[in-house]
């Protein structure tokens, strides 16, 4: 018989479906190893990355691009959302109301990030309208001189986002935050058991 494919399996670079489905959410000590496996996925798979990207002078759009799948998909994991068709608006501008993006980011801001960042990059690979990414700013986000659009700091943006799964993570460790623990149970199971079926698919033949 064959076995599961461990590729199939995991779920982030150091830990597989097994792994997760081995926790016991009503036991206190296994929500660090959690908040490690979800960490593991979001930063193993995404923000260390886009980290790597921003040595690069002209990286602005893919870490923006980078960071805005990011942002939608923590806010999902916030939520327990296992499918966010037609909810991306709602995610990401929720997600930009955050402490880690006031008083920058108001409902206007919010509202033109979506259009022209998230949507512009990742439908047109470019930033709609009157945009302009650069670092080295005094602050994350700033409107433009004449006031028809925005300049964004890149580097201070993706600290945002990652500082805000570091919350994220901090948040799960505590036991006070039971609605968002039961979020995210509902997702990595989710998660878990779609990586379970995948390797069922991808099953390895026994040299045995």
């Amino acid at each position: 018989m064959g076995g599961p494919h461990i590729e199939a399996l995991q779920i982030s670079p150091a830990f597989t479906s097994g792994d997760w489905f081995a926790l016991d959410r009503n036991r206190p000590i296994d929500w660090a190893q959690a908040a490690k496996i979800v960490k593991d996925r979001l930063e193993g798979r995404f923000l260390r990355y886009a980290g790597n990207c921003l040595r690069s002078p002209y990286s602005g759009f893919v870490v923006l691009s980078i960071d805005s799948l990011m942002l939608e998909t923590l806010q999902q994991f916030r939520e327990g959302i296992i499918n966010g068709h037609r909810q991306s608006r709602r995610l990401v501008t929720t997600f930009l109301q955050g402490r880690r993006f006031q008083p920058d980011f108001d409902a206007e801001a919010r509202s033109s990030y979506y259009k022209d960042i998230r949507c512009g990059l990742l439908h047109q690979a470019e930033a709609r309208r009157m945009w302009l990414i650069r670092r080295g700013e005094s602050r994350m986000l700033a409107r433009s001189p004449t006031g028809e659009g925005y300049v964004i700091d890149v580097r201070r943006f993706h600290k945002a986002v990652r500082q805000s799964l570091l919350d994220y993570m901090q948040e799960l460790v505590n036991p006070e935050h039971d609605n968002l623990r039961t979020h995210l149970w509902t997702k990595m199971n989710y998660i878990s058991d779609v990586r379970v079926q995948r390797g069922a698919e991808y099953a390895v033949e026994n040299d045995e």
